[in-house]
């Protein structure tokens, strides 16, 4: 007889596609921005405020969507909010000043906001303890795999349509996962009288010992200090890695004079790579560890960004450098939110997520703006890249003294 196909595998298929369309237009922006700060006439500093007032509703709306994710309709939210992200990605190809951009950009930050803590969140629910990192390394070659599609094919669009066309194209995409979403997703496998893929027999790693009998109050978890050591170690380890995937395509084509079509496949070589790294180090962190794992990929983000900035325009090198960054940069999402579920009550998975968003969001309408400041006022991208080398020695160190709930309440004697 044919083995009938677990469920969570059509969840992780939804997911998969959800957060491709989604990282396929956050990131495409960075693509698109040299031929948008010519075709509006804005400057670097202004076209990071763009890529800012996407984040600034992602910071905004994201915890709300954590917190929700734990509380009510997945299903719901990720069937409603892709028409959101539709309409503001359909607007983006509308602008006609910096304030019409801005405002199209925040939109799609609001869809977008249910697009990730919301959906790995469903992935852990539907896998077992010791098959989560796997199905989110996998989750996380839905972005990488986006990105690298998008350096390819958002300048063939360009050249034969221009940059306007590509959100359009993009904004009919999204809109298909609103449906896509409300058939194939349930909330949790009991809906569906099953229990999640491969299973552990023993209680999950992170719940105090003989397993989660109650929910513990969010409030409680405030108290722990690692909860906000590893929110502050994820803010800085994402103004790292957004500091160099917005500017890296406008460095390379209004810098480094490299032709635009050309540039852009640095954005895919980043992608690509990434999905060596997606599948590498989320499976390997089963292993070894999460903690391990996540100071091994922000130790050497911060090295291959300076890879990046002695490369110059040596093409090969350039390339090499972007590899490495790709290599690395990929599994830093996945591995985070393995991380909430590893160090904090797995009940609590959403929540924790939805708050280090909190410190993300800051993090993400940061890097943009004041990325973009720094080549404005020193005329090269160079600077800008150093404060994100220098952001990944933060979030490396941040991360060193983090301890597992578990191992806190055990600490102060707490049962």
């Amino acid at each position: 007889m044919i083995r009938r196909i677990h469920w969570a595998w059509v969840i992780l298929l939804a997911s998969f596609a959800t957060v491709f369309m989604h990282y396929s237009i956050r990131l495409g922006y960075g693509i698109l921005m040299p031929e948008m700060i010519l075709s509006l006439k804005i400057t670097k500093a202004q076209a990071g405020t763009i890529a800012s007032s996407f984040y600034l509703a992602y910071g905004i709306f994201s915890p709300i969507m954590g917190f929700m994710a734990d509380r009510v309709n997945v299903r719901l939210l990720l069937a409603i909010f892709p028409c959101i992200l539709a309409a503001g990605t359909y607007l983006m190809g509308k602008p006609q000043t910096l304030s019409q951009a801005c405002l199209s950009f925040f939109i799609v930050g609001m869809g977008a906001s249910a697009m990730w803590t919301p959906v790995v969140t469903l992935v852990q629910r539907w896998f077992g303890d010791r098959r989560r990192g796997m199905a989110l390394g996998i989750l996380s070659l839905s972005y990488a795999i986006g990105y690298g599609v998008m350096g390819f094919v958002l300048p063939a669009l360009v050249a034969g349509f221009g940059w306007r066309t590509c959100w359009f194209v993009l904004a009919g995409f999204a809109f298909l996962l609103a449906p896509l979403n409300g058939i194939l997703l349930r909330n949790r496998p009991e809906d569906l009288n099953l229990s999640p893929w491969e299973k552990a027999s023993e209680p999950l790693r992170g719940d105090p010992p003989g397993g989660l009998k109650t929910k513990t109050p969010f409030r409680e978890l405030l108290r722990f200090p690692s909860l906000w050591l590893a929110g502050i170690s994820y803010l800085f380890v994402a103004f790292t890695a957004y500091v160099v995937n917005i500017f890296m395509v406008t460095y390379a084509t209004l810098e480094l004079k490299l032709p635009f079509a050309q540039a852009a496949r640095l954005a895919s070589a980043i992608a690509f790579s990434g999905i060596v790294g997606a599948l590498l180090f989320p499976p390997l962190s089963d292993f070894i560890g999460r903690k391990k794992t996540l100071i091994i990929i922000n130790a050497s983000l911060t090295l291959s960004i300076l890879l990046i900035i002695w490369a110059g325009n040596r093409w090969p090198v350039l390339v090499l450098a972007a590899c490495l960054f790709g290599l690395f940069y990929t599994s830093v999402w996945p591995m985070y939110a393995a991380a909430a579920a590893d160090f904090f009550p797995r009940k609590a998975t959403g929540s924790v997520l939805g708050f280090w968003t909190i410190f993300y969001g800051v993090a993400l309408v940061l890097a943009p703006t004041v990325g973009g400041y720094i080549a404005d006022v020193t005329g090269t991208f160079i600077y800008s890249f150093f404060a994100g080398a220098f952001s990944g020695c933060l979030a490396t160190l941040f991360f060193l003294p983090i301890k597992k709930f578990k191992e806190a309440i055990r600490a102060e004697g707490v049962k």
